[in-house]
């Protein structure tokens, strides 16, 4: 009798497997249809499939235990993190050579949003090649742009990968080399140099671009207020640690923690605001609409995180162009 039990313990237990496995096969087929995603071989479908039922159930404890963030399923759930870290952020170090200028903090506004005044282009999508650098470098240009001109245009990434040659350019690069480059040379307008997502010649055309900035300089680190500061002067250029489940995955609410301060991506600081209680960075991402909150990310301003550097280290290296013309 006692080994019929078992025997049927067993099978229920089987076949509540195999349940569970047939759900897990039929939601990746939904997220492939829904991410227009296609493996050439079976291998690398069931490789996939095995990175997509992992990430799907880090997402589900993550959730349980968090209620400042959520994360979600995205166009990342086959990518296991190494791949992620790999494809999608890189490596950075503060460039000093700058000025690092100093603000008085003493009337901040509680909110800055320079979507609002026009000054922020849509979401882009740097597709698999390190060029976020290139990224946020262009959009503090079309801010600082909007701020000289009232004319919101957007700049091309492709120009900054192709011609920046002290960058890498899909392999990394810092925004202030480009705001170096770009002091020098101008930029010329998406619409003529248009995004490739790859590495390629310099064809630069020097009558089509525009001159937006002379250099640029540093925001003073480990302050809150100073990047506050900073931001509602202009659109500023920030680095971040984004290779992280929290960054994969992030579809909304206010990042506290689950990141450190090793910088590896090149994002944009756009305003700041109180999101649900929590005061936070507004942070335009280059990873597409699809992700995120609607492209952008929340990252709470509170400076005591990683020894000063803030969360995920957003207070360690922030930069943003000038025109001292």
């Amino acid at each position: 009798m006692k080994a019929i039990l078992l025997l049927s313990v067993l099978i229920v237990g089987a076949m509540c497997l195999d349940i569970q496995t047939q759900l897990m096969k039929d939601l990746f087929q939904q997220w492939k249809i829904s991410h227009n995603k296609q493996y050439a071989f079976d291998f690398e479908e069931e490789f996939r499939f095995k990175a997509f039922s992992q990430n799907y159930l880090d997402i589900l404890e993550f959730n349980s235990k968090d209620d400042s963030v959520t994360l979600g399923l995205n166009q990342f759930a086959d990518l296991t993190s190494e791949e992620f870290g790999a494809l999608y952020t890189g490596t950075f170090h503060q460039n000093t050579n700058a000025e690092t200028i100093v603000f008085n903090t003493e009337d901040l506004a509680d909110s800055v949003d320079w979507r609002t005044k026009g000054a922020v282009t849509p979401v882009k999508n740097q597709g698999q090649c390190g060029s976020c650098w290139a990224f946020s470098a262009t959009g503090a240009l079309e801010g600082l742009n909007v701020i000289n001109s009232r004319s919101l245009l957007s700049f091309s990434e492709q120009q900054l990968v192709d011609c920046v040659t002290a960058d890498q350019g899909c392999n990394g690069g810092l925004p202030s080399d480009a705001f170096d480059y770009t002091g020098q040379n101008g930029i010329e307008l998406e619409t003529d140099y248009p995004y490739k997502g790859v590495d390629g010649k310099c064809n630069l055309v020097p009558s089509k671009a525009h001159k937006v900035n002379t250099g640029y300089v540093n925001v003073t680190a480990k302050s809150a207020d100073q990047l506050k500061a900073a931001i509602a002067q202009q659109p500023v250029s920030v680095g971040i640690q984004a290779n992280q489940l929290v960054f994969q995955f992030y579809t909304g609410g206010v990042i506290k923690r689950f990141c450190g301060d090793t910088i590896d991506h090149g994002v944009l600081a756009v305003g700041y605001d109180t999101i649900s209680g929590t005061e936070a960075y507004i942070v335009k991402n280059s990873w597409g609409g699809s992700w995120g909150n609607s492209g952008y990310v929340y990252i709470s301003t509170d400076p005591s995180a990683n020894n000063g550097n803030g969360v995920c280290g957003i207070l360690s290296m922030a930069t943003f162009p000038v025109n001292n013309a």
